[in-house]
């Protein structure tokens, strides 16, 4: 951990510095270093994340906001190793506050009058979620369990779920292409890490699992039908986003109501509890989003979201075909893994209703990517594939082929 905040000081401490030269430097040798730390630590996902991050810095003329970029991925990072060192919840939440600064300036980085408003909008109703998640924790903590319902509202701020979910739309319409691949794939592990670190560090009242569940369910369905009516890629992405976090929501939810099973679901043939399941499913579908977005953003040569990409993209078809579940690309796994985490639970009426709910939302999620397909791959100029594209669609099948046997050879 402390080599964590070393860095941040040592940004900080770079931050005259990158007003005055191209930062992508800066994002580049921030991404190494996290690279070597998730690496020596044994975090798998900080690996992929900074990976991601080197991909990003590489692929963009940054200027000083590649300080933002490295702010954002070392935030993310943080979060990560918070969860699976058993750190201290308040440096998940230190990670959680860092990443607002960082994407905001991420989002407003091309400084036109609608990437300012799209950044605007994800500053207020992020900083008002940050505000509950700390107040709900800190209730918590003092002994006040109900305080928790206050953790969770934030959160739904914070991820975007139904019905606050208006400003995720907006920032992504509105923001930098850009920055809306940051948004995506650093600010949405961040959240989810820090959620799971204080899910594993408080004992919490069942009935605050409950609530979250049925919020969760609600808001994967609400986003999925709004998806039906976007026309463009980034109206798309936000309603896919909004989507795959209610999905991460409810594995979360679902172990936070019924408890960890005296039955340890079977996958590939080996027994995860449903503690550690719910936590893959979260780092699954962290991963799936985070990485075809940031291709899909990243590859976007406009000044913001809300417009028809004008090249083609064919990397990016599988990066989009992984958001809708197809397999064995990556984004098929964490909804076979949430399916298998609620049969991992008794009674089958319960868990034939949230079976069906889970496949009818994949099902009505179909029409709106197929459409974003269409988009990306039948754009008027020239294939623009670049870095990002590649990286992201790259990890995105590769992971996706050799999940099984990494679950099979290390769980």
């Amino acid at each position: 951990m402390i080599y964590l905040v070393y860095l941040i000081l040592a940004l900080s401490l770079a931050a005259p510095l990158a007003l005055r030269f191209d930062s992508r430097y800066i994002a580049a040798a921030t991404s190494l270093v996290l690279l070597l730390i998730s690496a020596a630590a044994g975090v798998p996902v900080g690996v992929v994340v900074s990976l991601v991050a080197l991909a990003l810095s590489l692929d963009w003329r940054l200027g000083p906001f590649g300080l933002a970029l490295s702010f954002a991925v070392t935030a993310a990072v943080t979060a990560i190793y918070v969860y699976y060192k058993s750190e201290p919840v308040v440096y998940g939440l230190v990670a959680l506050a860092l990443s607002t600064a960082a994407v905001y300036g991420l989002l407003a980085m091309d400084r036109e009058k609608e990437n300012v408003e799209g950044a605007v909008k994800y500053l207020l109703f992020s900083g008002v979620g940050k505000v509950l998640i700390v107040v709900g924790y800190v209730l918590a903590v003092l002994g006040w369990h109900p305080g928790l319902y206050v953790t969770v509202l934030g959160f739904m701020f914070e991820l975007g779920i139904a019905p606050f979910h208006a400003w995720v739309v907006d920032a992504y319409a509105l923001g930098s292409p850009r920055g809306a691949a940051a948004l995506v794939a650093f600010s949405k592990v961040t959240a989810l890490f820090v959620l799971l670190t204080i899910f594993k560090s408080l004992k919490a009242p069942s009935d605050v699992g409950l609530v979250a569940l049925i919020i969760a369910l609600a808001s994967m369905l609400v986003a999925n039908v709004a998806g039906l009516g976007a026309k463009t890629l980034g109206r798309i992405m936000a309603y896919s986003s909004i989507s795959h976090m209610s999905y991460a929501l409810a594995a979360v939810s679902l172990v936070w109501w019924r408890g960890v099973s005296s039955s340890p679901a079977d996958v590939f043939g080996v027994f995860i509890s449903t503690v550690d399941l719910a936590a893959l499913v979260v780092v699954l579908e962290a991963l799936a989003s985070g990485l075809a977005k940031a291709g899909v953003f990243g590859y976007m040569p406009t000044r913001l979201s809300d417009l028809l990409p004008p090249r083609k993209s064919v990397l990016n078809v599988l990066n989009i075909f992984s958001l809708l579940g197809l397999p064995p690309l990556l984004g098929f796994w964490p909804k076979l893994f949430l399916i298998l985490l609620i049969l991992a639970y008794p009674g089958a009426p319960l868990a034939a209703f949230l079976v069906a709910w889970i496949v009818l939302n994949s099902a009505l999620a179909t029409p709106y990517y197929l459409r974003a397909i269409r988009m990306v791959a039948e754009a008027p100029g020239r294939v623009a594939d670049n870095i990002t594209s590649s990286y992201t669609a790259f990890a995105t099948t590769i992971v996706g082929l050799t999940l099984p046997f990494v679950i099979y050879a290390f769980l």
